[in-house]
C-alpha cells in the first residue's frame, strides 16, 4: 500500500508521499480554484469523464452533487485526490442551495457577529459553530470562510457588523470559540482578514490602512494569533494595502510573520478576486501574471473564485524556471496536509446522517436566546417592560419591521420570525396594526400619511429602522420594486453621516410629533449617532443582526420574559466628526485641555462637542440592578489573582457579562488608557450574590516594544472593573 494512503500515519507525512508521486499538472490542479461546480456534474453525467484541473470549490448545496464528485475524484482518477469544497458560515451557513436538492434545506440563521460580540458568551459562540459545523457536514462543505476577526475601528466601515467589535481580546476570543466549534465536528475554520482590514482610509472597504507596524501587532495581530494557538486550519488574507504592502502579496506579512513569527502552518485561500485587485484595483502588479507571481510568492496557497494570476501564465513560467518551482510544492504540500487533516481521503461524502439535525428546535431556541442576550438597551425612562395586559393596541411602524435586518452572508430563511411577526404571536393580530412608512433610504408622502394615521390609533408605538444588507444576506438587498436596491449597510456599503438615513429620519420626525409613548428598536450593523433621537423616544433597544427568531426575542425582551443583558462591542460616538472613538485608546488620544465645549458655552478639545462616546464600549441598561464590591487583585509570581463581588439587587434574573480592564500607568511606547484582558459571565437570580474570579498572565501585561518584540510591563497598573479599580505593582 502507498504510504499515503495509510491512515495510521500522521496527516503530514501523507501529504509529503502523495507529492512526491504527483505530476506538474496535478499539483497545479491543486491551486486552483472553480465555483462552478454544477457544470463539471452535468458534463460528468454527460460523458462520465471529465478532466479534473481544480482542487477547491464552492457549491450550491447540493449532496447528489457533491457525492458524484467526490466518488469520481476518490475512485476513478490516478491518485484519488478528494475535492476541498469550501463556503461561506460567519454566523450560519449561507444558504445557497440547488432547486430540487433533497429535504429543501431550511439552514439555520443565527445573530449576525457583531450581536454575537455583544453577548460576551464564549459559549454561544462555540455552540453556533459547532451547529454550523454539523450543517455543513450534512451538505458536504468542509472548510468555511469563517471567523471574521477583524478588529473593528471605524463604524462607516459596512463590514463592521460582521466582526466582535473594536476589542482585539474580545474578537480573538469569539474567534477561538468558533474555530473550536466548528473544527470540533471536522470542519476547517479559516480566520479572515488577514490583516488591519477594519481601519481603512475614511471606513471604504478595501481602501488603505494607514496604522503602524506597532499597532497593527498591538491590536490587529492578537484575534489571528490567538486562532493560530488554537489550531485553525486556514487563513484568508485581506484585499486591502497596509502602508502600501498588499497583503494578497506581502512576503513581510504573509511570511515572515504569519508562517514565521506565529507559526502558522495550514493553507490559505485568496478572498474573492483578491489577486486580480492586484493588477485593477491596487496597482502593485502590471498585469494578471505578475498578480499571480507575487501571491505565490507571498504563500498564498489557492485563488479564489477564478484562476486569473494563478493560470497558464503562472503554470508555464513554473515550467520554465522563471518561477521557482518549490513554491508551487509548498502549496501543495500544505493543500494536501489540510485535506488530510479534514479525512477527505477516508470521507469526503455528504454525511447525510447529519441532515436530520439542521435546524432542530434545541437550534431554534438557542438562536432565539442568544439574539435575546445581544440586545443592547441603551435607553429606558421607566415604560419597560411593557405588560401585555395593558400595553393595548399597539402600531408597529418602519421598515424594519417587516423586512428583517439579519446582516451579510445570510442567505434566505423562510422560518424568519421578523419584528412585526412576533408582535402577533405575543399579543394577537387583533392587537397589531402595521405600516411600512419608509423604505430604508426613501419614502413618499402617501407611506408618511399612512404610518402617522396608524400611530394615531395605537397606545404604544414601536418605531423600528434600521440597516438593510445585501451580500448574501436577510432580505437581499431592500427593493421599492424598481430595481432600486436601497442597501444601506454591509460589504462595500460604507457611509459618511452616521445618523438616520434621510427616509428614516423624516418617518422618525413624523411619529414622535405625536406625542405617543414610543419605543426606538434599532437593527442597525453599525454604531450610529441619535443623541437627539433618543431624547424624544421612550426607550431605545440596539440589535445588531437578529437571528430567524428575532421578532420573539425582542417580545421577549419588550414584555420582561428576561432582562435585557447585553452589552456593547463597539463604542457610539456622539457625532460623526467624533469618530475614532473606540475605548482603548492611546492616553494622549481623547485631548489635552480636558474642556469640551457646547454651543453655550464653547471648550477646548472639540470647541462645541466632547470626544467621549456616547455609549462607551460595555455599556448596556437592564430591567434589574446590579452592584459590584469587594474587586481584589493579588500579585503571585507572574500572575495576577484577580476576584469581585457581583449582586442581584433587582427585581430580575440576568446573565451579566463581568469585564475586567487593565491600565499599564506608565510605559515607553506610550501605554493605552485600558485594556480589556478577560471577561465572563454570571447568572444571577434576583437575591444573588456571587464572586467572579479571573487569573491574569504575563500576557495581559504586555506591549510591543521599539524592536516589534513582545515585552512585558513591569511597575504600576490598575485593574479595573465597572467603575471600581484597584492599585498593584506587577
Amino acid at each position: 500500500m502507498m504510504k499515503y494512503k495509510d491512515k495510521n500515519l500522521s496527516p503530514e507525512e501523507r501529504a509529503q508521499d502523495l507529492l512526491s508521486r504527483m505530476t506538474f499538472e496535478e499539483k497545479y490542479q491543486q491551486i486552483n480554484f472553480n465555483p462552478n461546480v454544477n457544470r463539471l456534474y452535468e458534463e460528468l453525467k454527460e460523458k462520465g469523464d471529465v478532466e479534473i484541473r481544480f482542487g477547491t470549490f464552492h457549491l450550491p448545496l447540493n449532496p447528489d452533487v457533491v457525492d458524484t464528485l467526490q466518488d469520481y475524484c476518490l475512485n476513478k482518477t490516478r491518485l484519488g485526490i478528494p475535492l476541498l469544497i469550501n463556503w461561506e458560515g460567519i454566523h450560519g451557513l449561507m444558504n445557497e442551495v440547488d432547486e430540487g436538492s433533497i429535504n429543501d434545506p431550511h439552514l439555520t440563521v443565527f445573530p449576525q457577529c457583531l450581536g454575537l460580540a455583544s453577548t460576551f458568551n464564549r459559549d454561544y459562540v462555540y455552540n453556533m459553530a459547532k451547529q454550523i459545523g454539523i450543517e455543513a457536514q450534512a451538505y458536504g462543505v468542509k472548510l468555511l470562510y469563517a471567523p471574521n476577526i477583524d478588529v473593528s475601528r471605524d463604524p462607516r466601515w459596512g463590514r463592521t457588523q460582521e466582526n466582535y467589535g473594536e476589542d482585539p481580546y474580545l474578537t480573538g476570543e469569539m474567534g477561538v470559540a468558533y474555530v473550536t466549534g466548528l473544527q470540533d465536528q471536522g470542519v476547517g475554520a479559516m480566520a479572515k482578514h488577514y490583516i488591519a482590514y477594519g481601519v481603512s482610509e475614511g471606513g471604504i472597504n478595501i481602501a488603505p490602512a494607514h496604522v503602524g507596524e506597532r499597532e497593527v501587532r498591538e491590536v490587529m495581530l492578537e484575534p489571528f494569533k490567538k486562532c493560530v494557538d488554537a489550531g485553525v486550519l486556514g487563513i484568508m488574507p485581506a484585499y486591502n494595502e497596509l502602508d502600501g504592502d498588499a497583503l494578497h502579496a506581502s512576503k513581510k506579512y504573509m511570511r515572515d510573520i504569519l508562517r514565521g513569527e506565529l507559526g502558522f502552518n495550514g493553507i490559505t485561500v485568496s478572498d474573492y478576486g483578491a489577486i486580480r485587485l492586484l493588477r485593477d484595483h491596487l496597482g502593485v502588479a502590471k498585469d494578471a501574471f505578475e498578480a499571480g507571481k507575487l501571491a505565490l510568492e507571498a504563500g498564498v496557497d489557492i485563488e479564489a473564485p477564478f484562476s486569473i494570476g494563478y493560470a497558464d501564465e503562472l503554470k508555464q513560467a513554473l515550467l520554465n524556471g522563471e518561477v521557482d518551482m518549490s513554491l508551487l510544492d509548498e502549496a501543495v504540500l500544505r493543500i494536501l496536509t489540510v485535506k488530510f487533516k479534514l479525512g477527505l481521503f477516508e470521507n469526503p461524502y455528504v454525511q447525510r446522517d447529519k441532515i436530520p439535525l439542521v435546524h432542530s428546535e434545541e437550534t431554534v431556541k438557542l438562536v432565539r436566546e442568544m439574539e435575546e442576550d445581544g440586545i443592547v438597551l441603551l435607553e429606558n425612562d421607566g415604560i419597560l417592560p411593557l405588560d401585555e395586559k395593558k400595553v393595548g393596541k399597539v402600531a408597529v411602524i418602519g421598515n424594519n419591521a417587516y423586512y428583517t435586518f439579519q446582516g451579510d452572508y445570510t442567505g434566505s430563511n423562510k422560518y424568519n420570525v421578523n419584528f412585526l411577526q412576533g408582535m402577533v404571536n405575543r399579543l394577537g393580530e387583533e392587537n397589531v396594526m402595521y405600516a411600512l412608512g419608509c423604505h430604508p433610504i426613501t419614502t413618499t408622502d402617501e407611506l408618511i400619511e399612512e404610518a402617522v394615521e396608524t400611530a394615531k390609533k395605537a397606545d404604544t408605538v414601536f418605531l423600528v429602522l434600521g440597516s438593510c444588507s445585501n451580500v448574501g444576506g436577510g432580505e437581499q438587498g431592500f427593493s421599492t420594486g424598481d430595481d432600486n436596491k436601497q442597501v444601506t449597510d454591509g460589504e462595500g456599503h460604507d457611509i459618511t453621516d452616521l445618523g438616520l438615513m434621510p427616509s428614516q429620519q423624516r418617518l422618525f420626525d413624523a411619529i414622535t410629533a405625536l406625542g405617543k409613548p414610543t419605543v426606538l428598536i434599532m437593527y442597525s450593523g453599525r454604531p450610529l449617532a441619535l443623541v437627539k433621537e433618543a431624547e424624544k423616544v421612550n426607550a431605545l433597544l440596539w440589535s445588531f443582526g437578529g437571528g430567524e427568531q428575532t421578532g420573539n426575542a425582542m417580545a421577549n425582551i419588550l414584555f420582561g420574559d428576561k432582562s435585557p443583558s447585553g452589552k456593547l462591542a463597539v463604542s457610539f460616538p456622539i457625532e460623526t466628526g467624533a469618530i475614532p472613538c473606540y475605548y482603548n485608546y492611546k492616553v494622549s488620544a481623547r485631548g489635552f485641555y480636558k474642556n469640551p465645549g457646547s454651543v453655550e458655552n464653547p471648550g477646548r478639545d472639540y470647541v462645541i462637542t466632547d470626544p467621549a462616546p456616547w455609549y462607551p464600549f460595555g455599556y448596556g441598561l437592564s430591567y434589574t440592578n446590579v452592584e459590584y464590591s469587594n474587586l481584589k487583585a493579588e500579585v503571585k509570581g507572574n500572575k495576577v489573582e484577580v476576584s469581585v463581588d457581583v449582586a442581584n439587587t433587582g427585581n430580575y434574573a440576568i446573565n451579566e457579562s463581568v469585564l475586567v480592564y487593565v491600565r499599564t500607568m506608565y510605559c515607553n511606547p506610550s501605554p493605552f488608557i485600558k485594556k480589556l484582558r478577560n471577561f465572563d459571565k454570571v447568572y444571577l437570580e434576583p437575591g444573588d450574590k456571587k464572586t467572579v474570579n479571573f487569573t491574569l498572565t504575563e500576557e495581559d501585561f504586555s506591549y510591543i516594544d521599539f524592536d516589534y518584540k513582545t515585552a512585558v510591563a513591569h511597575g504600576d497598573q490598575k485593574i479595573i472593573v465597572e467603575d471600581m479599580e484597584v492599585d498593584i505593582v506587577y
